[in-house]
């Protein structure tokens, strides 16, 4: 969002005869941009326009559209083609401006059902009925509320008469920033954070170094620039998917660093967030071990040194919490990788026209996904529609960059994430377990002792030190077990390593489905919908666990 930044209209249209036609040329006059889908190939729809002037007239309008998504509809299904055409315009809109003479559907593809599910999808939308131009009608929700269950049947009844005031209203609201002063609050901060570079919070790192074996590397402690390292994990995607003049410079410059600032911010908060809690819990475990030292010291200035560094131990406990309450990285945390997982997938469907997992912004949203939903969508406006023409060799680029760059490298990840966090369950689970196992051994071997007299014939400077030292450990260790448990239980790695193993096992499904199949525009569409409802479905299990799990003082 850039201060003085003009808006740019685009209008996006299927150049057919008639209304198609009369809102491209006059937003065309108005200086808005022209992008159009095709139901067929150029050669083939030409053929819907019998007259000579008919045809020059899409000629015109092809030639001064800045992109042609040409699809490569079946023409003895014409009606079908019309309706998948219909479907891309309304994914890529976000108000529908119709000329209607308020008839039902006719069939497949035809004004009526195509209005039908832009209701249901909460596009607003201008009716303008040919009879009586002059009486403008709009069906627009602002609140987001939820269609009548009978749209399909009587889109009509969702409409009434506005003017042109009303009409300003609801193109205001579609551009306007979230209203809610949390949402809008969170946005600015998102947008003002500058680049992480360095990370002094490596604990949570050294921890997974230490009870599963994962090799510390750079990034724990330093994240490389973003975008250099975001055009690196995207290349296998850049190379594969498919190159136009107009929708592949935007995924390059705009949809690419936006997704590498999110993601990256979404690594350094969870860094931090994780590393936070492992320290805090772990120091308290110290600063009880500190103050434990003082059934050796009997000395008055020597034990308060240990108080004094107990209290160090304390205080810096609280700072950490009270700093990472305050930069709210917990909060950040979920938000930034909720939008990043959104972002990656718009260059999914970018390439299909689709929408996608981005929901169009509306009211009545929570704070979070108010103000990621405005976001993500002003990212989705900037994506054009394709300037190509769809055939299998265009489908087959784009199921092998679905494939090799998002679903192989979801399966790797997910299950290096699943090994890694179930040995991490089951150290911690077994470190804790060790622990509250020596105390009871010690406390045993104690009582055992005193029983048959042993501590008795001890002399009493070695027998003094032996109590001291089973008070120590028989107080330290447990401490230390509680310490791992508290991480083991923030950390929900159990949980976590089966969400993550079924995941995998999800996406190598529908990867083995997608690498067998003929290359069609539908079932494309249908399997990386799929692949994206899992990772959706994925994302919004984390979300549920974490949520309620913020910094918490170890008390």
């Amino acid at each position: 969002v850039q201060h003085g930044a003009t808006a740019e209209f685009v209008v996006i249209s299927s150049l057919a005869e008639g209304a198609d036609r009369l809102v491209a040329e006059a937003g065309l006059a108005a200086g808005f941009t022209l992008e159009a889908v095709l139901p067929f190939h150029r050669d083939e729809y030409a053929r819907d326009f019998k007259t000579e002037d008919s045809q020059t007239a899409y000629g015109s309008l092809m030639q001064r559209a800045a992109s042609v998504f040409e699809l490569d509809g079946n023409p003895t299904d014409r009606p079908r083609a019309y309706e998948t055409a219909g479907l891309i315009m309304l994914a890529n809109i976000d108000l529908l401006i119709t000329i209607w003479d308020g008839n039902a559907a006719a069939g497949v593809g035809g004004t009526a059902q195509i209005i039908s599910r832009a209701v249901s999808n909460g596009i607003p939308i201008i009716w303008i009925e040919p009879a009586n131009p002059a009486a403008i009608r709009l069906s627009w929700s602002p609140t987001g509320d939820v269609p009548s269950a009978d749209v399909y049947a009587r889109p009509q009844e969702t409409f009434s008469p506005v003017d042109n005031a009303a009409v300003a209203l609801a193109v205001g609201e579609l551009l306007a920033l979230p209203t809610r002063p949390e949402a809008r609050e969170s946005l600015i901060q998102y947008l003002h954070t500058k680049e992480r570079r360095w990370n002094f919070c490596p604990w949570f790192s050294l921890l997974a170094w230490l009870f599963a074996g994962r090799r510390l590397s750079r990034g724990d402690f330093y994240l490389p620039p973003v975008v250099a390292d975001t055009r690196r994990t995207w290349r296998t995607y850049l190379d594969t998917v498919p190159e136009d003049r107009s929708l592949r410079p935007v995924i390059e410059n705009t949809l690419l660093p936006a997704c590498g600032v999110a993601d990256h911010l979404a690594n350094y908060y969870s860094l931090v967030y994780r590393s936070t809690y492992v320290f805090n819990f772990f120091f308290a475990a110290l600063a009880v071990a500190t103050a434990l030292n003082g059934v050796f010291i009997h000395e008055p200035k020597v034990k308060s040194y240990c108080v004094a560094i107990e209290l160090a131990f304390i205080l810096v406990i609280l700072f950490t919490w009270l700093y990472g309450h305050r930069h709210q990285w917990h909060r950040r945390w979920l938000e930034c990788r909720h939008l990043a997982e959104g972002i990656r997938q718009l260059r999914l469907f970018a390439p299909l026209g689709s929408t996608g997992a981005v929901e169009r912004p509306r009211r009545g949203a929570g704070i979070e996904e108010d103000w990621i939903n405005w976001y993500a969508w002003t990212l989705r406006r900037r994506l054009p529609l394709p300037d190509c023409a769809v055939d299998p060799h265009y489908l087959e680029k784009i199921r092998d960059a679905v494939l090799h760059a998002e679903i192989e490298d979801q399966i790797g990840y997910h299950q290096r994430n699943a090994a890694r966090m179930h040995k991490l369950d089951h150290r911690l689970h077994l470190s804790g377990l060790l622990l509250f196992g020596a105390t009871a051994g010690l406390c045993v071997v104690f009582v055992v002792l005193v029983w048959l007299g042993t501590v008795d014939r001890i002399e009493a400077p070695h027998r003094i030190l032996i109590l001291n030292a089973l008070t120590f450990l028989t107080a330290l260790l447990p401490t230390l077990g509680a310490a791992l448990a508290a991480i083991h239980a923030q950390g929900e790695f159990r949980t976590l390593a089966e969400q993550s193993a079924r995941t995998a096992k999800r996406l190598t499904a529908i990867g083995t489905t997608f690498a067998a199949e003929e290359p069609n525009f539908a079932r494309m569409v249908d399997r990386i919908e799929k692949t994206s409802n899992i990772l959706m479905a994925e994302l919004r299990e984390w979300h549920t666990i974490f949520r309620t799990r913020p910094l918490a003082l170890p008390a």
